[in-house]
């Protein structure tokens, strides 16, 4: 008795059952990836959308950060501007004729001009200086005359 195993004339010219095409696996490619026009559109009208939100988001806060500094600035300005006046003011009354006069007198112990002390010159007519003398100088001056007289009369 013969197996059937090893009969292999069973198997030649037998048709087949199926017929569909074989398939082989290839490596390295990939299948295409199927995208409609119309989801590239949406995807393209979403991605602008957010685009235009964030850039309105950060204008918005840009100028909310300026506004802030803005302020900030005119603060600073309206302190400085008081300072000056105050300053102003302290500057005005220290440099005064009277709070000048009354320091130069009592600190520096300086004293206001007599008539004596005023020197004309005129120098158009002649190259002398001529200076008014005081009444100090003239009794001085008389005293020493007299005094001087009488030395020469006492004196032979």
């Amino acid at each position: 008795m013969a197996q059937t195993a090893y009969e292999l004339e069973r198997f030649r010219n037998r048709p087949l059952e199926n017929d569909q095409p074989k398939m082989r696996a290839v490596r390295g490619k990939k299948q295409a990836l199927k995208v409609s026009a119309e989801k590239v559109k949406v995807i393209a009208v979403c991605v602008i959308m957010a685009g235009l939100t964030m850039g309105v988001l950060e204008s918005q806060a840009t100028i909310t950060e300026l506004t802030s500094e803005i302020q900030s600035t005119n603060k600073a300005l309206v302190n400085a501007q008081s300072d000056y006046n105050y300053l102003s003011g302290v500057m005005d009354s220290k440099t005064g004729l009277k709070n000048v006069e009354q320091i130069a007198t009592s600190t520096l112990g300086l004293m206001k001009l007599d008539k004596s002390q005023i020197t004309y010159v005129a120098l158009e007519s002649e190259s002398l200086i001529s200076r008014p003398e005081s009444s100090t100088k003239k009794m001085t001056g008389f005293l020493q005359n007299f005094l001087q007289g009488l030395m020469d009369y006492l004196n032979p």
